[in-house]
Formats: structure tokens, sequence, C-alpha cells
């Protein structure tokens, strides 16, 4: 059989690949991204509590007590690349004029409490599947930050899709490429010949960019809600 030990591995260091050309070009925010990426890459490993009993369970090449390092690296990358992929791309600076006003950084603890809780009240006691679960829960901690802050929906609607987008690439080529890509896919996926368990464009598992989607939406625009700053964008 093919060793698919080192697969998740692999999707990782193309994640960091694109985490590092963020961080090369998003140059006034290299400090928040990297303590963004460093907080959120200790959820990576957390949240596969709720990941590997439901939804896929990857090979570990080199485990934690929870999870992996491979958990580690895709948390921290899909992190900086959610918070500051779309600065790195569309956004001049930032303007802290109106900071005390608008500065909400209990809003982060905030987010961590109900996304814990979430799962364990709709994956944990309600039975719904935990992509599904921790979906819904950052769709819903999203639409609350931009009920506050309406002037950061275009920029959490073009994380979102930022991140799908980067998901996508990296799920195709890597299984275009590696002719066992697939195949590896369509074992870890637990989702897998179930009806909701829809490919995309032949590679990509349909959750897999709600997922994206998801996290762009509410992480996209964090950094400039709980600071209480608004973009400067390109003109």
């Amino acid at each position: 059989g093919v060793n698919y030990k080192y697969a998740y591995l692999l999707a990782n260091v193309f994640f960091l690949l694109v985490w590092l050309a963020i961080f090369w070009r998003a140059k006034k925010f290299r400090k928040p991204m990297l303590i963004f990426s460093l907080i959120t890459s200790l959820f990576g490993p957390i949240s596969e509590i709720w990941y590997f009993a439901d939804y896929w369970r990857p090979e570990i090449a080199l485990p934690l007590p929870v999870g992996g390092v491979e958990d580690l690296l895709f948390g921290f990358s899909i992190g900086g690349i959610a918070a500051f992929g779309y600065e790195a791309l569309f956004v001049r600076g930032i303007c802290k004029c109106q900071e005390k006003k608008l500065k909400k950084e209990w809003f982060l603890l905030l987010f961590f409490i109900v996304a814990g809780a979430s799962m364990i009240i709709l994956n944990n006691f309600l039975g719904i599947n935990s992509i599904y679960a921790s979906s819904l829960a950052m769709i819903a901690l999203a639409a609350l930050m931009l009920y506050f802050r309406r002037d950061l929906i275009i920029h959490a609607v073009g994380s979102a899709i930022l991140v799908a987008a980067t998901m996508f690439i990296i799920y195709y080529l890597g299984q275009e490429l590696f002719p066992q890509g697939h195949s590896w896919v369509e074992r870890i996926w637990k989702l897998s010949g179930k009806p909701e368990g829809v490919i995309l464009f032949k590679h990509i598992p349909w959750t897999e960019m709600l997922w994206g989607l998801s996290w762009g939406l509410v992480w996209g625009p964090m950094y400039e809600f709980i600071v209480g700053a608004r973009s400067i964008t390109l003109k």
C-alpha cells in the first residue's frame, strides 16, 4: 500500500508557503500576524478532538497528545492567511483614529468561548457533524461582528473567498500532481460515500469550502475588529 503518513504534513508545507508570501508582503502587519498565527496554532490540535471523531482522520507523522504537529502547522498557517491575506493584497494601511470607541479586545476571548461551547452543544449533545457545528458557529460570530462593524463586510467576504480559494488551489493541485492524493482524501474524509459527501470539481470536499469560507469570514476582519481599526484600501 501507499504510505500516506506524510500526506497531511506535505499539504501543510504548501499552506506555510502561502503564509510566508503574505508575511513578506504585509510588512505593516508582521507582528500581529505572528501573534494571530501563534494563537490559532494552539487551536489546530484542540479542534481535532471533534474533527477526528466524526469528520476526518488523516495519518499523523508527528503525533501530540491531541492531534499532531501537522495540526499546529495548519492552525498557524490558516490563522495568518485568514487574518492578513486580504490586507496583504488590498489594504494600504489601517487607521486607528476611532480606536477607543471601536476597540473590542474582549471579543477574542468571547470568540473561543462561543466556538468551544457551540462544538459541545451542537456536536456532542445534538449530534450535528463537527464541520457543520464549527462552520455555523463561525458564521454566527461573523454576523455579530459585522452587525457592529458594517465597514468590515467587504473585508470579511474578501477574506472568506481568499481562504477558500487558497484551500481549493492546494487541494486541487495536490490531487492533480500526486496521483494517490485523491484516494488519500477519500480515505480520511469520513463523509466519503455518504449523501452529504459531495465532491466539487472532482477533488474538493464541499465541506472544506464551507469551512474555509466560514473561517475567512470570521477571522479575516478579526484584527481590525478587536483593535478598533478601519482599513485604508488601495484605490
